[in-house]
């Protein structure tokens, strides 16, 4: 028997560089589209009226999820106390923002600064700060009825969790039932051996799967094997999010980690369209045949 299939969201950097209230009509079109649900970035907090949000996204019918990647000097990895404080601070702030907005899911780079660098490895004691963080982090989480979701990203990107393993294992430390995994195809096709096994093997955890390209284009037109994320995403069972990103104007907050320097897409409408279209193609019949 057939199961229910995926949930898809796209991420409001598709169209806008800097979120704000004069983005709120994009809550319409993104539904016009077709998709089920907008991510909407808390990188820059300020700019972020939830309330407002929520009431849109009520309107028109449309799921809200919240993504952030950790700016500089608010690290839950870091060895300075007063910058583990600052993460911490950052990311209940994020937490709150997301119940406001009527969002249940806060996903993204949540352990470390995105773009941090440092003279070694990471250990083992790497781990365990961001872990302890995160766990407070979680356990508040819970009062406001939000998951977390950790993203592994690529080695340019964070030193610390770079591959599905190594979030499974970052979680394991958390020890939080509402903390979970959120993978990206972009960064697992950098990072990754294969995208069958990291995807059939992070399902039981999954919050939100980012169905990015190889070079962050159009879906279907990289190198980023889908057959085999669909297959892996059907076997596992999983029908909750994924979602659409790519960058056509970058926000500052993003800049250096997205490193977006040419077009993309003829226009964002044409890259979720036809993104959307191949991906819907693609999962039918493996979803179809669970």
């Amino acid at each position: 028997m057939a199961v229910d299939g995926l949930r898809y969201a796209v991420h409001a950097y598709a169209w806008t560089s800097s979120w704000s209230n004069a983005d709120l009509p994009m809550l319409d079109h993104v539904k016009e589209l077709g998709l089920d649900a907008i991510e909407v970035p808390l990188m820059e907090p300020d700019a972020v009226d939830p309330a407002a949000i929520a009431a849109r996204a009520e309107a028109v019918g449309l799921d809200v999820l919240a993504s952030v990647a950790l700016p500089e000097g608010a690290d839950p990895a870091h060895e300075d106390e007063d910058i583990r404080r600052r993460g911490h601070e950052f990311l209940e702030r994020c937490v709150d923002l997301t119940a406001e907005m009527g969002a249940t899911v806060l996903t993204g780079v949540i352990y470390s600064a995105i773009g941090r660098r440092i003279e070694r490895r990471p250990d083992e004691a790497d781990y365990l700060r961001a872990a302890g963080v995160l766990a407070e982090v979680a356990r508040y989480a819970q009062t406001r009825g939000v998951t977390l979701g950790i993203e592994p990203v690529n080695r340019y990107e964070t030193f610390l969790v770079n591959t599905a393993e190594q979030g499974r294992r970052l979680i394991e430390l958390i020890g939080e039932e509402n903390v979970g995994i959120h993978l990206d195809a972009y960064h697992m096709n950098i990072e990754e051996d294969d995208f069958y096994e990291p995807t059939l093997l992070s399902t039981p955890q999954l919050v939100h799967f980012h169905m990015s390209e190889s070079h962050r284009g159009i879906p279907g037109k990289g190198t980023v094997d889908w057959d085999a994320v669909m297959r892996a995403l059907a076997a596992g069972g999983y029908t909750g999010f994924v979602g659409l990103e790519s960058f056509v104007d970058t926000a500052e907050a993003m800049k250096e980690a997205t490193c977006i320097w040419r077009e993309l897409a003829p226009s964002s409408d044409v890259l979720v369209s036809d993104g959307l279209a191949f991906l819907k193609r693609l999962e039918a019949p493996h979803y179809a045949a669970v």
